[in-house]
């Protein structure tokens, strides 16, 4: 099972993936990966994914 994360910021082609070998249910799988893509610094901001190079303004 894999999971993928897209960068939302317009024209950024940064992508992050995690895969899982051991039967994991989805839902778990996407909530480690969230997690670990907050603490390489991406956000999350209403529902949109931004990498560390592109912090969403306010």
């Amino acid at each position: 099972m894999a999971h993928t994360v897209h960068c939302d910021h317009d024209l950024c082609l940064e992508v992050s993936t995690r895969v899982s070998f051991k039967p994991t249910p989805q839902e778990k799988l996407a909530d480690d990966h969230r997690r670990a893509l907050a603490a390489d610094g991406w956000s999350d901001v209403e529902g949109r994914d931004y990498c560390p190079d592109h912090k969403p303004t306010a």
